[in-house]
């Protein structure tokens, strides 16, 4: 009988772990190995649960913040290889196979950056994305606590990504950037080529009177679809053009529709990590956990102080981000326009938050880069679990629940986040003085 239990148990964690999508192997679609041999040993892991422990040995813990920086080398891994997007604009897959066989989303054929699987796994519904703050009134607010899990993008539960429109809108805001884009124009006949920026200087007057008065001719406004024109994207349509010409206000310029580009990896400059240090009194260690994960993009402040950007009020990360194109400029929509070179000062923010654990899930199944032997794999969950990357403190828990640059700047900061790493060696230390 306990050889049917134990089948029986096998077959069922077996059909467990087949569920759970596996990374890249060097298998092309058409059936080429890229490689001497073909690693489909590679097996499909789930994760380790962590040592558990019972709260009466939860003797001591600080919750500390830390930040993972794409410029320090020992977390290149995280940060690598590189994903992009061919089209200009976001066109995010329509069906879950869409995602790995999509040739405009271009991924590396082995290996896959943290954001790169991060994007290809909340489309796939296995990650729960939750927002930087309460923006469900469209007001931004500096109250920025979503590391505590409050503001969860939920889905119907009977529905997915592909299946549920409103989840997806709000998912894909924030994968992707953008804003309104060019502002329309008119432009002459053959002989004045002069054109003129379109405004809406009344909201009373509608939209035939106000197209028929600055075209000056004729009364039927159909005609006029030839001479309006928009700067590299030829013909534009009349009913588009209405559509916009009624969102306006007064003396407000009439621009082209919103327009949204995916954020690639090589966009994501940083991660933030929330995790709690504890001291477990049964193992007698001082132990680490990750409770959140956060990815970090740059965004434009709203404006410029004598002293540098304001960051006192809540940043738009849909219209205000920055993001870095393949010949490594940046790409921002300044002025309505997409521009390809940006100069100006940005401060750095939170995407999202997600649950670590749950994320651990995930990227069991997808190797990093192994500088010592391609055919060693390491996944990951590995990297995390044995903390290969490097981190900066910026921020810990204490009683005015503020960040460490809120009350030390520049190299004074950094000095306090290893002062705050020494204070809690030492404690351990102490631990075994008697």
């Amino acid at each position: 009988m306990k050889v049917y239990v134990c089948i029986a148990s096998s077959l069922l964690l077996n059909t467990a772990i087949a569920q759970i999508d596996r990374g890249p192997i060097n298998l092309t679609p058409n059936g080429v190995i890229d490689g001497v041999v073909l690693k489909e040993e590679v097996p499909v892991r789930s994760k380790i649960e962590y040592e558990h422990v019972r709260e009466a040995d939860y003797v001591w813990s600080k919750r500390v913040f830390s930040r993972i920086d794409a410029r320090e080398k020992m977390n290149h891994t995280i940060f690598l290889p590189y994903d992009f997007v061919l089209d200009d604009t976001w066109s995010p897959p329509s069906t879950p196979e869409e995602i790995d066989q999509n040739d405009k989303w271009v991924k590396h054929h082995d290996r896959f950056s943290l954001w790169t699987i991060i994007v290809k796994h909340i489309m796939l519904g296995d990650l729960t994305v939750y927002d930087v703050a309460d923006w469900k009134s469209g007001v931004f607010t500096a109250i920025e606590d979503g590391y505590q899990f409050k503001y969860p993008i939920v889905r119907n539960q009977k529905l997915d990504y592909f299946d549920d429109p409103a989840y997806r809108k709000a998912i894909n805001r924030k994968m992707s950037f953008g804003g309104l884009g060019a502002k329309w124009s008119i432009e002459g006949d053959d002989e004045d080529k002069t054109q003129k920026i379109l405004t809406r200087d009344s909201k009373d007057e509608t939209f035939e009177a106000w197209f028929q008065r600055i075209t000056t001719t004729g009364d039927d406004i159909e005609i006029y679809a030839p001479l309006l024109r928009l700067p590299e994207k030829g013909k534009i349509s009349i009913a588009t053009l209405k559509g916009q010409y009624e969102a306006c206000t007064d003396n407000q310029p009439i621009s082209f529709p919103e327009e949204a580009r995916f954020i690639t990896s090589e966009s994501i400059t940083a991660y933030n990590i929330k995790e709690d240090w504890f001291f477990d009194k049964e193992r007698s260690m001082l132990d680490k956990r990750i409770i959140a994960i956060a990815p970090v993009g740059r965004m434009k402040p709203l404006e410029e102080e004598e002293d540098g950007p304001n960051v006192n009020e809540g940043i738009n990360r849909f219209s205000n981000f920055v993001a870095v194109n393949r010949q490594g400029r940046y790409q921002d929509f300044a002025d309505g326009t997409f521009q390809d070179d940006f100069s100006g000062q940005f401060v750095e923010k939170e995407l999202f938050w997600l649950y670590f654990p749950e994320l651990r899930d995930v990227m069991i199944n997808y190797y990093v880069y192994n500088d010592q032997s391609d055919s060693q794999w390491m996944s990951f969950d590995d990297l995390f679990w044995k903390r290969r990357f490097t981190s900066t403190i910026y921020k810990v828990s204490d009683k005015f629940d503020r960040e460490i640059e809120d009350y030390k700047k520049g190299v004074d900061a950094l000095y306090r986040a290893e002062k705050i790493k020494d204070e809690i060696r030492t404690w351990e230390i102490d631990v075994w003085n008697y």
